[in-house]
Protein backbone atom coordinates (compact mmCIF):
# COMPACT_ATOMS: atom_id res chain seq x y z
CA UNK A 1 0.00 0.00 0.00
CA UNK A 2 1.19 3.31 -1.04
CA UNK A 3 2.78 5.38 1.98
CA UNK A 4 0.30 8.29 0.82
CA UNK A 5 -2.45 5.91 1.70
CA UNK A 6 -1.48 4.95 5.05
CA UNK A 7 -0.49 8.64 5.66
CA UNK A 8 -4.11 10.01 4.63
CA UNK A 9 -5.54 7.05 7.00
CA UNK A 10 -3.88 8.00 9.69
CA UNK A 11 -4.75 11.59 9.33
CA UNK A 12 -8.22 10.99 9.18
CA UNK A 13 -8.24 8.34 12.43
CA UNK A 14 -6.29 11.75 14.33
CA UNK A 15 -9.24 14.05 13.34
CA UNK A 16 -11.86 12.57 14.23
CA UNK A 17 -11.39 9.43 17.05
CA UNK A 18 -9.92 9.22 20.57
CA UNK A 19 -7.37 6.11 19.51
CA UNK A 20 -6.84 3.69 16.85
CA UNK A 21 -8.80 1.02 18.60
CA UNK A 22 -11.77 2.90 19.01
CA UNK A 23 -11.63 4.39 15.48
CA UNK A 24 -11.38 0.69 14.49
CA UNK A 25 -14.52 0.02 16.42
CA UNK A 26 -16.14 2.94 14.77
CA UNK A 27 -15.74 1.55 10.87
CA UNK A 28 -16.07 -2.49 11.87
CA UNK A 29 -12.52 -3.17 10.35
CA UNK A 30 -11.02 -5.31 12.65
CA UNK A 31 -7.90 -3.87 15.26
CA UNK A 32 -5.69 -6.26 13.82
CA UNK A 33 -6.39 -6.14 9.99
CA UNK A 34 -6.16 -2.32 10.83
CA UNK A 35 -2.89 -2.18 12.24
CA UNK A 36 -1.44 -4.43 9.77
CA UNK A 37 -2.95 -2.04 6.99
CA UNK A 38 -1.59 0.99 8.76
CA UNK A 39 1.90 -0.89 8.99
CA UNK A 40 1.82 -1.79 5.28
CA UNK A 41 1.59 -5.99 6.00
CA UNK A 42 -2.33 -5.70 4.13
CA UNK A 43 -3.39 -3.78 1.72
CA UNK A 44 -7.05 -1.46 2.69
CA UNK A 45 -9.45 -3.45 0.41
CA UNK A 46 -11.94 -1.33 -1.67
CA UNK A 47 -14.92 -1.70 1.03
CA UNK A 48 -12.62 -0.29 3.85
CA UNK A 49 -11.74 2.55 2.20
CA UNK A 50 -15.31 3.55 1.52
CA UNK A 51 -15.77 3.00 5.73
CA UNK A 52 -12.45 5.03 6.18
CA UNK A 53 -13.73 7.93 4.13
CA UNK A 54 -17.48 7.83 4.74
CA UNK A 55 -16.14 8.08 8.58
CA UNK A 56 -13.98 10.81 7.96
CA UNK A 57 -16.32 12.70 5.42
CA UNK A 58 -13.45 12.43 2.61
CA UNK A 59 -13.32 11.17 -0.88
CA UNK A 60 -12.21 7.57 -1.83
CA UNK A 61 -10.07 9.75 -4.53
CA UNK A 62 -8.66 11.42 -1.93
CA UNK A 63 -7.32 8.70 0.30
CA UNK A 64 -5.98 7.22 -2.92
CA UNK A 65 -4.31 9.80 -4.34
CA UNK A 66 -4.59 13.02 -2.01
CA UNK A 67 -5.90 15.34 -5.50
CA UNK A 68 -8.87 16.29 -3.40
CA UNK A 69 -10.95 16.28 0.02
CA UNK A 70 -14.54 18.15 -0.90
CA UNK A 71 -16.60 17.70 -2.22
CA UNK A 72 -16.83 13.96 -1.70
CA UNK A 73 -18.20 11.59 -4.16
CA UNK A 74 -21.93 10.23 -3.69
CA UNK A 75 -19.79 6.29 -2.57
CA UNK A 76 -18.55 8.46 0.50
CA UNK A 77 -21.49 10.43 1.35
CA UNK A 78 -22.85 10.06 4.83
CA UNK A 79 -24.49 6.70 5.60
CA UNK A 80 -22.87 4.70 2.62
CA UNK A 81 -20.22 3.24 4.55
CA UNK A 82 -23.34 1.53 6.48
CA UNK A 83 -25.38 0.62 3.86
CA UNK A 84 -22.66 -1.49 2.32
CA UNK A 85 -21.29 -3.10 5.31
CA UNK A 86 -25.35 -4.33 6.09
CA UNK A 87 -25.59 -5.27 2.69
CA UNK A 88 -22.64 -7.36 2.98
CA UNK A 89 -23.66 -8.71 6.09
CA UNK A 90 -27.10 -9.64 4.73
CA UNK A 91 -25.80 -11.85 2.41
CA UNK A 92 -23.45 -13.58 5.07
CA UNK A 93 -27.00 -14.30 7.02
CA UNK A 94 -27.85 -15.95 4.19
CA UNK A 95 -24.85 -18.07 3.69
CA UNK A 96 -24.09 -18.73 7.23
CA UNK A 97 -28.09 -20.03 7.40
CA UNK A 98 -26.99 -22.56 4.89
CA UNK A 99 -23.81 -23.58 6.57
CA UNK A 100 -25.81 -24.46 10.03
CA UNK A 101 -28.50 -26.02 8.15
CA UNK A 102 -26.09 -28.27 6.31
CA UNK A 103 -27.14 -27.51 3.17
CA UNK A 104 -24.26 -25.41 1.81
CA UNK A 105 -23.25 -26.21 -1.99
CA UNK A 106 -20.09 -27.65 -2.82
CA UNK A 107 -18.37 -25.34 -5.08
CA UNK A 108 -16.01 -26.33 -7.82
CA UNK A 109 -12.80 -25.27 -7.87
CA UNK A 110 -11.92 -21.72 -9.76
CA UNK A 111 -9.64 -22.19 -12.56
CA UNK A 112 -5.58 -21.61 -12.08
CA UNK A 113 -5.06 -17.47 -12.56
CA UNK A 114 -3.00 -17.61 -16.21
CA UNK A 115 0.62 -16.01 -15.86
CA UNK A 116 2.07 -13.14 -17.09
CA UNK A 117 1.14 -9.27 -17.41
CA UNK A 118 -2.58 -8.43 -15.91
CA UNK A 119 -4.04 -7.59 -19.58
CA UNK A 120 -2.86 -10.63 -21.36
CA UNK A 121 -4.04 -12.62 -18.44
CA UNK A 122 -7.66 -10.92 -17.91
CA UNK A 123 -8.32 -11.92 -21.82
CA UNK A 124 -6.87 -15.58 -21.72
CA UNK A 125 -9.09 -16.23 -18.08
CA UNK A 126 -12.02 -14.47 -20.34
CA UNK A 127 -11.76 -17.10 -23.38
CA UNK A 128 -11.94 -19.92 -20.68
CA UNK A 129 -15.08 -18.27 -18.92
CA UNK A 130 -16.56 -17.71 -22.00
CA UNK A 131 -16.25 -21.34 -22.92
CA UNK A 132 -17.59 -22.44 -19.26
CA UNK A 133 -20.42 -20.02 -20.28
CA UNK A 134 -21.38 -22.15 -23.24
CA UNK A 135 -21.20 -25.74 -21.71
CA UNK A 136 -23.13 -24.96 -19.00
CA UNK A 137 -25.91 -22.89 -20.93
CA UNK A 138 -26.36 -24.88 -23.93
CA UNK A 139 -25.58 -21.54 -26.24
CA UNK A 140 -23.47 -21.53 -29.05
CA UNK A 141 -22.45 -18.03 -28.29
CA UNK A 142 -23.26 -14.43 -26.04
CA UNK A 143 -24.49 -12.43 -28.74
CA UNK A 144 -28.01 -11.22 -28.22
CA UNK A 145 -27.90 -12.65 -24.30
CA UNK A 146 -29.62 -10.11 -22.22
CA UNK A 147 -28.48 -9.22 -18.92
CA UNK A 148 -30.53 -11.10 -16.63
CA UNK A 149 -29.80 -14.00 -18.92
CA UNK A 150 -26.00 -13.12 -18.98
CA UNK A 151 -26.34 -13.53 -14.74
CA UNK A 152 -28.51 -16.32 -14.78
CA UNK A 153 -25.55 -18.19 -17.16
CA UNK A 154 -22.76 -16.73 -14.74
CA UNK A 155 -24.90 -18.50 -11.64
CA UNK A 156 -24.84 -21.68 -13.96
CA UNK A 157 -21.01 -22.20 -15.10
CA UNK A 158 -19.67 -20.50 -11.95
CA UNK A 159 -22.04 -21.25 -8.47
CA UNK A 160 -21.35 -16.97 -8.45
CA UNK A 161 -24.67 -16.05 -7.12
CA UNK A 162 -25.62 -12.74 -9.18
CA UNK A 163 -28.01 -9.63 -7.25
CA UNK A 164 -28.81 -6.94 -9.21
CA UNK A 165 -30.18 -4.15 -6.63
CA UNK A 166 -29.48 -0.77 -5.75
CA UNK A 167 -26.01 -0.10 -4.13
CA UNK A 168 -25.46 2.47 -1.48
CA UNK A 169 -23.61 5.92 -2.76
CA UNK A 170 -24.00 4.95 -6.91
CA UNK A 171 -21.27 2.05 -6.47
CA UNK A 172 -21.24 -0.30 -9.84
CA UNK A 173 -20.45 -3.63 -8.15
CA UNK A 174 -19.25 -5.56 -5.10
CA UNK A 175 -17.71 -8.91 -5.50
CA UNK A 176 -17.00 -11.39 -2.71
CA UNK A 177 -15.64 -14.94 -2.43
CA UNK A 178 -15.10 -17.51 0.52
CA UNK A 179 -14.42 -21.15 0.80
CA UNK A 180 -17.76 -21.73 0.49
CA UNK A 181 -19.48 -18.34 -1.65
CA UNK A 182 -19.02 -16.19 -4.50
CA UNK A 183 -21.11 -13.29 -4.51
CA UNK A 184 -21.77 -10.28 -7.27
CA UNK A 185 -23.98 -7.55 -6.62
CA UNK A 186 -24.44 -4.86 -9.30
CA UNK A 187 -25.92 -2.04 -9.51
CA UNK A 188 -29.63 -1.35 -11.04
CA UNK A 189 -29.08 1.60 -13.21
CA UNK A 190 -31.00 2.77 -16.84
CA UNK A 191 -27.34 2.37 -18.17
CA UNK A 192 -27.47 -0.99 -19.32
CA UNK A 193 -23.85 -1.13 -21.36
CA UNK A 194 -22.42 0.16 -17.78
CA UNK A 195 -24.21 -2.76 -15.87
CA UNK A 196 -22.96 -5.38 -17.96
CA UNK A 197 -19.50 -4.51 -17.87
CA UNK A 198 -19.48 -3.41 -13.93
CA UNK A 199 -20.97 -7.45 -13.92
CA UNK A 200 -18.65 -9.23 -16.05
CA UNK A 201 -16.03 -6.85 -14.62
CA UNK A 202 -16.79 -8.50 -11.03
CA UNK A 203 -16.58 -11.44 -12.21
CA UNK A 204 -13.50 -11.18 -13.48
CA UNK A 205 -12.00 -10.62 -10.05
CA UNK A 206 -14.24 -13.75 -8.45
CA UNK A 207 -12.56 -15.80 -10.83
CA UNK A 208 -9.01 -14.57 -10.68
CA UNK A 209 -9.30 -14.30 -6.80
CA UNK A 210 -9.36 -11.15 -5.89
CA UNK A 211 -12.12 -10.60 -4.00
CA UNK A 212 -11.52 -12.73 -0.82
CA UNK A 213 -12.65 -9.60 0.78
CA UNK A 214 -15.60 -7.83 -0.11
CA UNK A 215 -14.11 -5.76 -3.35
CA UNK A 216 -16.11 -2.75 -4.18
CA UNK A 217 -15.98 -1.12 -7.47
CA UNK A 218 -16.93 2.51 -8.43
CA UNK A 219 -16.18 5.17 -11.59
CA UNK A 220 -15.02 2.33 -13.11
CA UNK A 221 -12.99 3.93 -15.87
CA UNK A 222 -11.67 1.24 -18.93
CA UNK A 223 -8.06 1.93 -19.87
CA UNK A 224 -7.84 4.58 -16.86
CA UNK A 225 -6.98 1.75 -14.29
CA UNK A 226 -3.27 1.32 -13.01
CA UNK A 227 -3.96 -1.61 -10.61
CA UNK A 228 -3.11 -4.90 -11.40
CA UNK A 229 -6.02 -6.48 -10.27
CA UNK A 230 -7.92 -3.70 -12.64
CA UNK A 231 -6.48 -3.87 -15.34
CA UNK A 232 -6.82 -7.72 -15.49
CA UNK A 233 -10.88 -7.16 -14.68
CA UNK A 234 -11.15 -4.20 -17.50
CA UNK A 235 -9.68 -6.74 -20.08
CA UNK A 236 -11.36 -9.82 -18.80
CA UNK A 237 -14.38 -7.59 -18.80
CA UNK A 238 -14.08 -6.78 -22.79
CA UNK A 239 -13.11 -10.23 -23.97
CA UNK A 240 -15.70 -11.77 -22.21
CA UNK A 241 -18.92 -9.20 -23.36
CA UNK A 242 -17.58 -9.30 -26.55
CA UNK A 243 -15.52 -12.99 -27.91
CA UNK A 244 -13.20 -12.81 -30.24
CA UNK A 245 -14.84 -15.78 -32.55
CA UNK A 246 -18.44 -14.13 -31.90
CA UNK A 247 -17.18 -10.73 -33.54
CA UNK A 248 -15.51 -12.06 -35.97
CA UNK A 249 -18.38 -13.77 -37.19
CA UNK A 250 -20.69 -11.02 -37.04
CA UNK A 251 -17.83 -9.44 -39.17
CA UNK A 252 -16.72 -11.64 -41.55
CA UNK A 253 -13.53 -10.20 -41.19
CA UNK A 254 -14.77 -7.82 -43.80
CA UNK A 255 -14.69 -4.08 -43.67
CA UNK A 256 -16.61 -2.88 -40.53
CA UNK A 257 -19.67 -0.93 -42.28
CA UNK A 258 -21.69 1.04 -40.20
CA UNK A 259 -24.83 -1.05 -40.50
CA UNK A 260 -22.47 -3.69 -39.07
CA UNK A 261 -21.02 -1.70 -36.47
CA UNK A 262 -24.68 -0.87 -35.63
CA UNK A 263 -25.84 -4.62 -35.30
CA UNK A 264 -22.57 -5.40 -33.19
CA UNK A 265 -23.13 -2.81 -30.61
CA UNK A 266 -27.00 -3.73 -30.07
CA UNK A 267 -26.15 -7.35 -29.95
CA UNK A 268 -23.67 -7.88 -27.34
CA UNK A 269 -25.48 -4.86 -25.32
CA UNK A 270 -22.30 -2.87 -24.92
CA UNK A 271 -20.98 0.84 -26.00
CA UNK A 272 -20.18 2.34 -29.13
CA UNK A 273 -16.65 3.25 -27.33
CA UNK A 274 -16.23 -0.30 -25.67
CA UNK A 275 -17.30 -2.35 -29.09
CA UNK A 276 -14.66 0.66 -30.98
CA UNK A 277 -12.02 -0.51 -28.78
CA UNK A 278 -12.11 -3.93 -29.15
CA UNK A 279 -12.62 -3.92 -32.81
CA UNK A 280 -9.20 -1.74 -33.13
CA UNK A 281 -7.31 -4.36 -30.33
CA UNK A 282 -8.50 -6.88 -32.40
CA UNK A 283 -7.03 -5.17 -35.74
CA UNK A 284 -10.62 -5.25 -37.47
CA UNK A 285 -10.61 -1.49 -38.02
CA UNK A 286 -7.84 1.06 -37.92
CA UNK A 287 -7.19 4.09 -35.91
CA UNK A 288 -9.07 7.02 -37.67
CA UNK A 289 -12.21 4.16 -37.78
CA UNK A 290 -11.75 4.13 -34.33
CA UNK A 291 -11.97 7.11 -33.62
CA UNK A 292 -15.23 7.61 -35.74
CA UNK A 293 -17.42 4.49 -34.12
CA UNK A 294 -15.99 5.28 -30.59
CA UNK A 295 -18.37 8.72 -30.92
CA UNK A 296 -21.40 6.48 -31.99
CA UNK A 297 -24.49 7.29 -29.98
CA UNK A 298 -26.56 4.65 -28.43
CA UNK A 299 -29.43 6.47 -30.60
CA UNK A 300 -27.16 6.16 -33.88
CA UNK A 301 -27.20 1.98 -33.14
CA UNK A 302 -30.44 1.55 -32.35
CA UNK A 303 -32.38 3.43 -35.13
CA UNK A 304 -35.95 2.76 -36.23
CA UNK A 305 -39.08 1.38 -34.27
CA UNK A 306 -37.59 -1.91 -33.55
CA UNK A 307 -34.36 -0.36 -32.23
CA UNK A 308 -35.88 2.65 -30.16
CA UNK A 309 -37.94 -0.19 -28.54
CA UNK A 310 -34.99 -2.82 -28.26
CA UNK A 311 -33.04 0.30 -26.47
CA UNK A 312 -36.30 0.94 -24.08
CA UNK A 313 -36.58 -2.33 -23.00
CA UNK A 314 -32.32 -2.90 -21.88
CA UNK A 315 -33.26 0.33 -20.39
CA UNK A 316 -35.89 -1.05 -18.52
CA UNK A 317 -34.30 -4.18 -17.98
CA UNK A 318 -31.26 -2.84 -16.17
CA UNK A 319 -33.14 -0.67 -13.81
CA UNK A 320 -35.07 -4.15 -12.59
CA UNK A 321 -34.28 -5.80 -9.44
CA UNK A 322 -32.99 -9.46 -9.89
CA UNK A 323 -32.28 -11.55 -6.34
CA UNK A 324 -29.84 -14.45 -6.93
CA UNK A 325 -31.65 -17.30 -8.06
CA UNK A 326 -29.24 -20.08 -6.37
CA UNK A 327 -29.18 -18.83 -3.05
CA UNK A 328 -33.21 -17.79 -2.92
CA UNK A 329 -33.76 -21.59 -4.34
CA UNK A 330 -31.82 -22.82 -1.57
CA UNK A 331 -32.96 -20.95 1.37
CA UNK A 332 -36.93 -21.85 0.15
CA UNK A 333 -35.97 -24.92 -0.33
CA UNK A 334 -34.76 -25.35 3.21
CA UNK A 335 -38.58 -23.79 5.00
CA UNK A 336 -40.60 -26.04 2.14
CA UNK A 337 -38.80 -28.33 4.06
CA UNK A 338 -39.53 -27.65 7.18
CA UNK A 339 -35.77 -26.83 8.45
CA UNK A 340 -36.33 -23.23 8.96
CA UNK A 341 -38.76 -20.53 9.58
CA UNK A 342 -39.59 -17.82 6.18
CA UNK A 343 -36.92 -15.52 8.19
CA UNK A 344 -33.69 -16.22 6.68
CA UNK A 345 -35.14 -15.78 3.39
CA UNK A 346 -37.05 -12.68 4.52
CA UNK A 347 -33.71 -11.72 5.46
CA UNK A 348 -32.11 -11.88 2.30
CA UNK A 349 -34.90 -10.27 0.15
CA UNK A 350 -35.09 -7.48 2.68
CA UNK A 351 -38.63 -7.72 3.39
CA UNK A 352 -40.95 -8.23 6.06
CA UNK A 353 -42.08 -12.27 6.80
CA UNK A 354 -45.25 -11.08 6.77
CA UNK A 355 -45.35 -9.72 3.30
CA UNK A 356 -43.29 -12.82 1.95
CA UNK A 357 -45.30 -15.00 3.65
CA UNK A 358 -48.85 -13.26 2.05
CA UNK A 359 -47.05 -13.54 -1.38
CA UNK A 360 -46.31 -17.29 -1.10
CA UNK A 361 -50.17 -17.75 -0.16
CA UNK A 362 -51.35 -16.22 -2.95
CA UNK A 363 -49.65 -18.07 -5.41
CA UNK A 364 -50.97 -21.56 -4.17
CA UNK A 365 -54.45 -22.22 -5.68
CA UNK A 366 -57.35 -21.71 -3.46
CA UNK A 367 -59.95 -25.19 -3.14
CA UNK A 368 -63.78 -24.28 -3.19
CA UNK A 369 -66.33 -27.07 -3.39
CA UNK A 370 -67.99 -27.58 -6.32
CA UNK A 371 -71.58 -29.20 -7.58
CA UNK A 372 -71.81 -33.02 -6.47
CA UNK A 373 -68.52 -31.81 -4.08
CA UNK A 374 -66.44 -32.44 -6.92
CA UNK A 375 -63.40 -30.13 -5.98
CA UNK A 376 -62.55 -26.75 -8.05
CA UNK A 377 -59.79 -25.34 -7.79
CA UNK A 378 -59.54 -21.41 -8.53
CA UNK A 379 -55.93 -19.90 -9.74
Amino acid sequence: MDEGVVDRVRSVIIRVSPSQAAFSELVGISADKLSKSLNAVRRFTSLELALIADAGDVSVDWLLTGRTRAPAPPAAAPGAGDDLRALVDRFAAAYETLRLLGRRPRLAALPALPPGPPAPAGRELAERAVTAVRAATGRPGLHGLATADLAAAIEQAYAVDVALLPLPGGADALSRQTGHSRLILAAVTSRFTRQRFALTHALGHVLAGDADEPLLDQELAPGAQRADGEVRADAFAAAFLMPYDEVVAVTGRREVTDACFAELVRGFGVSAGAMAARLRALGLVDAPRHGELSRWTAARCHQGPSGRDALLAAMTAARTRRSPARLVGELFGAYADGATTLVPLAGLLDCPVDDLFAALVAEQPTVRRGYADEPAFQP
